[in-house]
């Protein structure tokens, strides 16, 4: 078959979700791959299905085949793109994974490099305490200098806030849904969805278009979610919840479980606090604990600036008046972003250049060429 027909292949086998799973990928070797499992006898597949303990599915594969060509339709339309487990951009700690979905739908840069994974998920009812938690835990990676991909599921609470706090930050935001991607639920988060995408994050789901949403879809994707990751931080969840689901599949994959403790009688925080007691999870206080788990390399800063030279240009001055002429008006932090001059140093150097009558400092912090 041509690279259409094997995209086509590929497509239908999401039809039915679970075949969509690498525990199954012995049936398609056994087939000579999917395209190969379109092209096999109805007597071979019914052999194959009964052998893999598949005899409560109906091998439709023509079925399968004709819908696949209507979701092709919404995919084009949509702009969403597939990636095959065999594929080079195919996340590559979930490639390890049993239950790894064999095909994934994806809207926006979706690439298996080698970059720092971690997982922030917790209750859609979070409180304003939880999520300032995400928000500081975020901004201290970034201020040492660590740009990790965060991984959520674009859920109320938790979820939202660490896509949010990623956006402010120019973190990498990975979301993995729990429907097709013609839509993002809830409603209410399409904004966040398309500045994920506009920033360079990905949009990520098992689900075809056709898929019906059910409760089950969102336990389902949590395993994605866990697989992706090479950590999990539950940052605020009762004892149920899917927050507490993620973190058992991050345990049956064997990654770091972290989970930021609460107050006892916080029921917010009865599954962080039982997470940590059963020595499931380590203790989160700070980012520092973080780091310890997964053990990632210090990033060296540059030492601050400590006195002001009115005298002499740097390099530095430079930048910051490129990316103010590039960019128009920014705040400290986004100037810090764009830059990646310390936050120290750069108020150092947007105070000289004030003084300078270069720049002008803003209502809201914000600082533009005059």
């Amino acid at each position: 078959m041509n690279n259409n027909n094997s995209i086509l292949t590929r497509v239908a086998i999401t039809i039915t979700p679970r075949l969509n799973n690498a525990l199954y990928s012995s049936l398609f070797q056994q087939c000579g791959g999917i395209t190969g499992f379109f092209q096999e006898s109805d007597a071979n597949i019914k052999l194959l299905f009964k052998e893999n303990n598949l005899t409560n599915i109906q091998p439709e594969r023509s079925l399968w085949l004709q819908q696949a060509e209507e979701e092709l339709k919404n995919m084009e339309k949509h702009h969403i793109q597939i990636c095959g487990i065999e594929d080079p951009n195919y996340p590559h700690l979930l490639k390890h994974c049993a239950d790894a979905p064999l095909v994934l739908f994806y809207k926006g840069t979706l690439k298996a490099d080698e970059s720092k994974n971690i997982a922030i998920v917790g209750t859609r009812k979070a409180t304003e305490l939880g999520k300032t938690r995400v928000r500081n835990i975020l901004q201290q990676l970034a201020d040492m200098g660590y740009r990790p991909n965060i991984i959520s599921g674009l859920a109320y609470g938790i979820d939202i806030a660490a896509h949010s706090a990623c956006l402010r930050l120019g973190l990498r935001a990975q979301a993995v849904v729990g429907h097709g991607l013609h839509m993002v639920y809830p409603a209410s988060h399409k904004n966040i969805a398309e500045k994920i995408l506009a920033q360079g994050g990905t949009l990520l789901s098992e689900f075809p278009t056709c898929a019906p949403i059910h409760p089950t879809n969102f336990l389902q994707r949590n395993r994605i979610v866990a697989g992706m990751s090479e950590a999990v931080l539950v940052a605020e969840s009762p004892v149920k919840g899917g927050a507490m689901s993620t973190a058992r599949q991050a345990l049956s994959y064997s990654r770091n479980v972290l989970a930021i403790p609460g107050r006892p009688e916080d029921s917010n925080y009865t599954g962080c606090n039982m997470l940590i007691k059963q020595n499931i999870a380590a203790l989160v206080e700070n980012v520092s604990d973080i780091l310890e788990a997964v053990n990632w390399e210090p990033i060296p800063t540059r030492p601050h600036q400590t006195s002001i030279d009115f005298f002499s240009a740097s390099n530095d001055e430079d930048l910051i008046k490129q990316t103010l002429t590039n960019a128009g008006e920014q705040n400290i932090d986004q100037l810090h972003q764009l830059t990646r001059i310390p936050v120290h140093d750069l108020s150092v150097l947007l105070l000289k250049l004030e003084l300078e009558g270069i720049v002008t400092q803003l209502p809201g912090k914000c600082y533009s060429l005059i």
